[in-house]
Formats: structure tokens, sequence, C-alpha cells
């Protein structure tokens, strides 16, 4: 972005929001320094000026690559692979380090590859480094969408003003796996592989380009079959399909409009190969395979379908089969509540994963908008609920050993987690009964909805630390962060006051600063994805103001930050948080809630400073259509429109006026997006 021009568009295709950028961060409140610079076309970049180190997670459906890379440690890699061998339960973890650079000759000299000057992420990591002796190598990094496969592209440029000569030794070196620090002896093969180039003259400005891999297979098999041009083009599909392509944000803000669309591509490249086919995963190195009740199931699968990536909303399909198989074949006690390592076998429990489930799954089920998908999956609403009901307490909360937290803090018999979720989940499986036909299911869930919500009241409202608010078990006596769920799953009756605790320097001390919310507030423990689910609920309370600006502070310093583009607790690039944060504004700022397989309630909250936003070829509901909210006279109007631009919906009504839409009697013909390898939804955006 060229520094003198003070007029960008937004990444993602905005046709309005042409604004001072650096304005907005130069008045922004937070006071976060910029690691990640966000350019015009989408990529973040990142200028070494001390030796700082970024981390981030890529991966693709065979492979998950944590790179670390600075000035003084070069770039290293920690990679596992997938599915690779057919029953292979074992974990096993390969160190790359800078050691395996190319040896590449400058006029008979070793060029120096140690230490980047720059990096920038679009899906790839690109490292460009420090010109030695006039020649400047790039570097760019990235997984394989489908194989179990590395690739590195390399480029030597010749800056100079004469001619020089470059060679590089190639060569294949194995490459040792390890299982808890030990070195492990199998049949699997993983090797680096790098091209022969005899010496070759480059004029000045001449470049000469070429490719590496890491490779993991039986020792037995061939090389895997490598094509590099194929694989750049479909790692660029997918990061296309995340900044242009279905499910867009735009706003008069590009920086959350960018960090919108490097959320996605972190959701969009989740599924991944197991024994049990495909599924989605948090993310992450250490934790993979794995799926847990919170973070793909609770915090990441309600936003899949707005993408319309079918292969994505497979993969989520899938994950709630291995659920709704284990308790057809086990029984829901225990209710599952993680099933992980290789073999995918269960292993936690007792955390309030039934109402992690029950609120999930039908909210998923009815944004996803399929019937067949629906009715398939029922079974799993119906034992989720019935497991939640087994676990009520004659004070009619729901009882839970622990919650997602895992036994961090105390949570007593019955915590507010679990019965505030639980009552989310009654609710929309209320409505999804009703959509299915399932009319005396839907008046069951209503009722239960109905009782669970005054016990709510009764059990945990209280005034903790000054606020009237919730204590998160009988016992306690200190304000958490999750206070926030009851709002978030819809009672207001303590909703001003919680909220005013939520955002008091109590629970989130650090906020300007773009700090996490306190988990507890007499612990210094920050946790991510309250934070993201906090902003939510700010919208939905309507305290707009206070939603962006702290929005912008969060997004500035964890999406943007040295720890970013992809936030998380465990430094390891879960996907949970980060797939959080594009339903601040679905959930939040544009305030959807579903009320069937094909329609849903709105309640808009456009910030005072923004004259309108959007969402862009949404997915939900089993159609593509666009929703933009816009200043007008005052008030708020909504327009949503089909794929053909034909207008389905609009009305004008003051901030805070709940809207009904609905998409019957509408085809379904561009619903998702065309199937293909990667990239799914690009092909129709980009014409």
């Amino acid at each position: 972005m060229n520094a003198n021009d003070n007029r960008v568009e937004v990444a993602g295709g905005n046709r309005f929001a042409l604004l001072i950028f650096l304005s907005i961060i130069s008045v922004s409140p937070c006071r976060a320094a910029d690691f990640w610079v966000p350019d015009d076309v989408g990529r973040i970049t990142h200028a070494w000026t001390a030796d700082e180190s970024l981390t981030l997670c890529m991966q693709g459906r065979a492979v998950v690559m944590q790179v670390r890379c600075s000035p003084d440690g070069g770039l290293r890699c920690t990679i596992r692979f997938f599915n690779v061998k057919k029953d292979y339960f074992k974990r096993i973890m390969y160190q790359v380090g800078p050691d395996l650079n190319p040896a590449v000759q400058i006029d008979g000299q070793a060029l120096g590859l140690e230490s980047p000057a720059a990096a920038t992420f679009d899906g790839m990591l690109t490292l460009t480094y420090r010109e030695d002796h006039g020649i400047v190598a790039r570097r760019t990094v990235y997984p394989s969408n489908m194989k179990p496969l590395i690739i590195e592209q390399w480029q030597i440029r010749n800056n100079t003003t004469g001619p020089v000569k470059v060679a590089i030794a190639g060569g294949r070196r194995a490459i040792p796996g390890a299982i808890n620090g030990k070195v492990e002896e199998s049949d699997l093969l993983v090797e680096s592989i790098s091209p022969d180039l005899q010496s070759t003259t480059l004029k000045p400005g001449e470049a000469i380009s070429f490719a590496r891999r890491l490779q993991c297979k039986l020792a037995s098999d061939p090389d895997l079959k490598f094509d590099v041009d194929a694989e750049h083009r479909d790692r660029r599909a997918l990061a296309e399909a995340a900044y242009r392509g279905p499910g867009r944000l735009e706003t008069p803000d590009p920086m959350l409009d960018v960090a919108f669309a490097l959320q996605k591509f972190h959701v969009l490249e989740c599924p991944i190969e197991t024994y049990r086919g495909v599924i989605t995963h948090n993310g992450s190195l250490r934790y993979s395979p794995g799926i847990w009740a919170n973070d793909p199931v609770e915090y990441s699968s309600p936003v899949f379908p707005f993408f319309g990536n079918p292969q994505l909303n497979e993969a989520g399909l899938n994950m709630y089969r291995i659920w709704q198989d284990y308790c057809k074949q086990n029984g829901i006690d225990p209710f599952p509540g993680s099933f992980e390592h290789p073999d995918l076998r269960l292993v936690q429990r007792d955390r309030g994963d039934n109402a992690m489930v029950l609120y999930a799954l039908p909210k998923y089920l009815m944004f996803l908008g399929d019937r067949a998908a629906a009715e398939e999956l029922w079974p799993l609403v119906e034992f989720s609920a019935q497991s939640v009901d087994d676990h009520k307490t004659p004070e009619g909360v729901i009882a839970s050993r622990t919650d997602e937290m895992e036994g961090r803090y105390p949570t007593g018999s019955a915590n507010l987690s679990t019965s505030s979720l639980a009552y989310g989940g009654y609710c929309l499986a209320t409505r999804l009964a009703r959509a299915l036909g399932k009319i005396d299911r839907a008046d069951e869930f209503e009722s239960r909805a109905a009782a669970l919500r005054k016990a709510i009241e009764t059990y945990f409202g209280a005034e903790v630390e000054g606020f009237a608010t919730y204590r998160y078990f009988k016992e306690n006596t200190t304000l958490r962060g999750w206070i926030l769920l009851p709002p978030a799953m819809g009672i207001t009756d303590r909703q001003q006051t919680t909220v005013d605790a939520l955002i008091s320097d109590k629970l989130w001390p650090n906020r300007l600063a773009g700090g996490d919310i306190l988990a507890e507030s007499t612990r210094e423990t920050e946790w991510a994805r309250e934070t993201y689910y906090a902003l939510r609920v700010l919208f939905k309370a309507g305290r707009t103001e206070d939603a962006l600006r702290l929005t912008q502070c969060v997004v500035k310093a964890q999406v943007f930050g040295n720890e970013g583009p992809y936030p998380d607790e465990d430094a390891i690039d879960m996907l949970c948080p980060g797939s959080l944060y594009p339903r601040v504004f679905i959930e939040g700022a544009f305030g959807i809630v579903p009320t069937g397989l094909d329609s849903f309630e709105c309640t808009p909250w456009l910030p005072n400073t923004w004259p309108r936003m959007g969402l862009r070829d949404m997915r939900a509901f089993g159609h593509a259509w666009d929703m933009v909210v816009e200043r007008v006279d005052g008030k708020q109007r909504i327009t949503i429109s089909g794929a053909d631009k034909q207008v389905i919906f609009t009305d004008i009504g003051p901030a805070g006026r709940t809207y009904s839409v609905s998409f019957k009697g509408m085809s379904k013909d561009r619903a998702q997006a065309p199937a293909g390898p990667v990239g799914a939804g690009l092909q129709e955006s980009l014409q």
C-alpha cells in the first residue's frame, strides 16, 4: 500500500469502503503495536527491524505444519503427516531447521540464507532474505492441500549491474521422526528433495526459480507425483476463496475485513484426513487430529455453512457423525466430549459436552439448510437433549463435573456454562424440530427451555463483586468470564449489568491493549474464546460503540500483532478463537439467529460512524444472498438480495429492531459453490 494514497479498496470485493486506512489506525484507542500490516490486495506483511519471532500454522488434508521464523533463528518447521499409512495411529513429529536451506553458490561463494528481512502471508508464507552481494533470495513455503507434502518455491534474483553465475547443489535427505522426543523407526519415510542445478549465468535483473519438497510416504512406495504449478494454483485458489469467494464481510474498516478473510482461510483449510474419513478439527500441530465438543463443535461449526464450501460442510457433518455413531453404539452415559489421537478414541467427557452439542448442532443444521442432513443427524439432537435432561438437578439446572476449562478452575457440581448452553440448545432444537415437523418434540424442548431459564435466574443470579450478574457456581464469589453466556443465549434479565461487568477492569483490564478477558477476576489467565464470545455479546446487547472499539483493539493486537494472524491461548494456532471472530459480525453486529432451515431473524447494529456494512455472498440456509445495512435518516435500512441481485427483503427501522427473513419457495441452485479439490466457490465469485 502506498502511504501517500489514502484510499484503499478492501480485499474481498468491497465496492463502498474507500477510507482513510492509516487514519483509522492512528486515531484508534488501541495501544497495541502493529506487527503484520495488511495491504490492499489481501496480503499481510511484516518487515523485521529486530529479532522478533513469528509463529503460524498452515495445513492441508494430510499435513499440519507449524512455522517459526526470526532473523536470528531462520526458518524452523515442526510437521505432522496424516493417514499416510493405513491403521497407523502413532503421532510422529518431524523437525526441519535452517540447516536444510538449499546450498546456493554465487560465483563460487555460498549465498547467505539464514536471515529473512521480511515475511508475507497470503495463505502461503513468503520470506524475502537480506540482499547478499547484490543477490536477493525469496522463499515461499506452504503445505499441499491434498497430499502429505510441503513445497518450497525459491527465486534467486540478480540485482547487481553485471552477470553472476548461480549453482545449486541438490539431493535427498531423510528427516527422522520422533515420538515424545525419541527417534521413531518405522516404514514411513520423510525426505527433503532438492533439485541439482548446474551453473547458469544470470544477467542483471534476471532470476532463476526452483522448487524443493518435503514428502512423506511409505519407504517402499515411489515418490509422490509432484506438480509445483498445480500445487501453487490450488493453494492460491484456497486463499482467493477466503478473500473473494463466498462469505465476505464489508465494512468501512479494512482492518476488520482483512481479519475476517484471514480467519475464514483458517477455517477453509481445517478439513483433515483421518481413518474415519475427512473431518474438521480444531487446527494446530499439537492436538491434530481430534474433535472436541467445544472447539470444532460449539465454536467453529456454526460458521461453516456461510462460506459455501461443500468439502468443509461435508467434513463438518462427518465430525457430527462420529458423535452420533458413538452414542448409537455405546449409549449416552457418559456423553462423549472429545475424540482424540489418530485413532479418534473417546478421551474427555462430563464437561457439559452434551449441552455444547445440543447448542451447536441445531444451529449448524439450520444454517446449513439441508433437510436431509438435518433428518440424518436428528438422533444426535435427541441424544444430547436426553443427556442434558438426565443431568438436571433438583434445582432445575444442569449438572456437570467440569466445563470446557477442564478442571483449570473450580466449577462446583453445576456451572453456569453448561446450563446456559443447554438453554440455548433447547431453544434452537425447538426451532429445528418445528422445521422438521416434529411438533411434539418442539413443544417439549420449548417447555424445558422455559423451566431452565427460570432455574438459571434463581440458581445463578447474584451480585458478584458489585455487579448484579451471575455466580458461576453455587459457592462462587468472584467474577468469571463465562458470565457472558446467558446474554449470548438470549437471556436478557441481567444483560446490561453483566456487560458492565465484562468490560470492567475487574474482568477485562487489558481491553484497550487488545488483551483477552480474564477467565476469573482474581487470576491473570486470559482466555481468547471468551473474548470473541464477549464481542458478539456486546453487539447483541446494543452496546455497539463499545463492541466496535474493543473489536478493533482485539483485531489490531491479536490478528495483526506479533502473535497473529491466528489468535490462540496456546500459541499453536488452534482454530477455535479465530473461527469465533466471523461470528462476532454474523451473529453479533448483524444479529442473525436461525429460525428454520430456510429462515432467520436478524437484529442489526450499525455503528454510529459507519454509513453501511454488508455480508456478501453468504451461503447459509441453502441459498446465496447478500445482506446490507445502511443508515437512512437516522434509522437502519436492511436489504437482503439473492444471487441474481433480486431483492428478497427490505425494511427500515431503528437500531435494535428484529426482522424476520424467509427463503421459502426460492431455488437453491446457487446455494453452494461448485465442488473441487480446493477453493470451492471461487469460480463463480470471480466471474
